[in-house]
């Protein structure tokens, strides 16, 4: 009886000790329970740190960039104004000026700061610094733009108007484009190949707007909206006042004989011939056979060099941004307009931005018989009415052209002539490669097509 008890007791012990084990796990679960859910709210904390972080620093290049976006605008609606509205004091960078950033409701979420670098003498392109800060956190981001309007010397070749057919061996470095017609390649282009046109028309029948079995080192792209070539006319009109009558560069009338001039390009100066006499015969030769020393000029703090008539232009530069225009802005007939002859080289000293030259005229841009068997133009190159060639001196065989710079012209570019497979007259090799430096800064009153854009940006 007694051990009976004694087993009945130790079983009743057992029971109670069985119970009191799950109290530790369950401890233990809770407090791993616990610690996970603080780990998912401080992540979730995080996340959302992290992201309403994002957020506002997405919010702060947004400012930013309004910043550049407004004072874009400002300038299509005055572009020589780089102080905001204010008066302009010392050469600048000008700013800061603040501007507040809200919501369509009204509500201040912000303020960008702008800084405004205005252009270079004779340049074209501002740079504006714009720091969007977001309104009670200490939180910025900038942006720093170059703004300007784009030149012609964007393209390696612009054709206005006129079928483009690049032939097979020749190459274009560089991007092209047609107004109001297409474009056929056999040889190669490396850069964009742009047309208006949604078909080309010409040589080689009825194909895309840009067709040819050559290579295209970059996008074929037709139709596109077309470039103002008609902006050179105004270009030329407002360049004329501002070197005659504001005195910003060097100005040259008529020659008293109506031949035109002939200018010597040197390191820091040029001289100046007037054209008494040059060759003529059919079709003409161009070549001077008597001209008159005038004068020795320095070059203008401008660079600018406005002749009101012929120009013959040779020569080499040495750390000078130039351009020469030879027009006549009141002349409307083309026989009467003017034009460039390049009778020698020209040429750069230094290819890295430092030397430019630009070359404008309304009508054509010609070479003379006699130039150089193997001939360097370093020159961005504009006529706006006529073409850029040489003539067809039939038997006067040339080895090799090479252009560093761009051609923009309305009828034509021709280099070679040929009787079938057969070279008749003119240069058996050419080239053209784009000036790269020109593309953002372009010589000194070069025409632009425009209206201003964003040309680069970074952020710092």
């Amino acid at each position: 009886m007694f051990m009976n008890k004694v087993n009945i007791y130790s079983k009743k012990l057992f029971r109670k000790r069985l119970k009191g084990s799950y109290l530790p796990v369950i401890l233990m679960a809770s407090v791993l329970f616990f610690a996970l859910a603080v780990a998912i709210i401080s992540i979730s904390l995080s996340q959302i740190k992290i992201a309403k972080n994002h957020e506002q620093q997405v919010s702060a290049m947004e400012i930013a960039e309004a910043g550049i976006n407004y004072y874009l605008w400002h300038l299509a609606h005055d572009n020589e104004d780089y102080c905001d509205g204010n008066e302009c004091e010392g050469e600048g960078p000008y700013g800061p000026y603040t501007h507040d950033y809200a919501s369509q409701a009204g509500k201040v979420l912000g303020t960008y700061e702008l800084t405004i670098t205005p252009p270079e003498i004779a340049g074209n392109s501002v740079e504006v610094r714009s720091v969007g800060k977001v309104v009670d956190r200490n939180l910025d981001r900038t942006i720093m733009a170059t703004l300007g309007i784009p030149s012609f010397t964007k393209y390696s070749l612009f054709v206005q108007g006129d079928q483009l057919w690049v032939g097979e061996g020749e190459s274009v470095d560089g991007t092209v484009h047609v107004n109001n017609n297409g474009m056929y390649n056999e040889g190669e282009i490396t850069g964009d190949a742009s047309s208006t046109e949604t078909t080309y028309d010409g040589w080689f029948g009825y194909q895309p707007g840009v067709a040819g079995p050559g290579i295209f080192g970059g996008a074929k792209l037709f139709p596109v909206p077309p470039a103002d070539f008609n902006q050179v006319n105004i270009n030329i009109l407002e360049t004329r006042t501002k070197v005659r009558d504001q005195g910003e560069g060097v100005y040259i009338g008529a020659s008293s004989r109506r031949r035109g001039y002939h200018i010597v390009l040197r390191a820091n100066e040029f001289d100046l011939y007037e054209v008494r006499r040059y060759s003529g015969s059919w079709p003409t030769k161009w070549d001077i056979t008597s001209e008159n020393f005038v004068q020795t000029y320095s070059y203008p703090e401008s660079g600018v060099i406005f002749v009101e008539d012929n120009v013959w232009v040779e020569g080499t530069i040495d750390n000078q941004k130039i351009t020469i225009f030879a027009a006549d802005p009141d002349e409307t007939s083309f026989s009467r307009q003017k034009g460039i002859f390049i009778p020698e080289d020209i040429t750069y000293t230094h290819y890295d931005g430092t030397d430019k030259i630009g070359l404008v005229t309304q009508t054509n841009i010609l070479l003379t018989y006699n130039a150089p068997d193997d001939l360097e133009i370093n020159a961005a190159m504009i006529a706006r009415y006529g073409e850029i060639k040489i003539n067809n001196y039939v038997g006067n065989f040339k080895d090799h052209i090479r252009v560093y710079g761009s051609m923009a012209h309305n009828a034509g570019i021709v280099w070679t002539y040929a009787s079938g497979s057969t070279i008749t007259s003119g240069y058996s090799e050419t080239e053209l490669i784009i000036d790269e430096s020109n593309v953002l800064n372009p010589p000194p009153m070069f025409p632009t097509t425009g209206s201003y854009t964003v040309l680069s940006w970074r952020e710092e």
